[in-house]
């Protein structure tokens, strides 16, 4: 099962978790950041909520073609 590290609450179930949208690729044209939502195949930023938790924004990394979740941090924090 996948688990999600919500930087407040700790690792929890999928289930929990609201998956909202697909950040755009930076640095691309009009038409890549309305059409090609997901980055590489490799690796896709993206909105979650804790809805069933603490409702807080989540910015998650993972690898679409393995649902593997890279790294997650609070949507108000920048990435290193």
């Amino acid at each position: 099962m996948t688990r999600i590290a919500c930087p407040f609450c700790g690792p929890r179930e999928l289930e929990e978790f609201t998956f909202r949208n697909t950040l755009p690729q930076r640095n691309v044209g009009a038409f890549c950041e309305v059409y090609e939502r997901v980055d590489r195949i490799d690796s896709s930023d993206e909105y979650w909520q804790h809805a069933k938790g603490c409702r807080a924004w989540l910015v998650v990394r993972r690898n679409p073609s393995t649902g593997e979740v890279l790294e997650v941090r609070h949507l108000g924090v920048r990435a290193s």
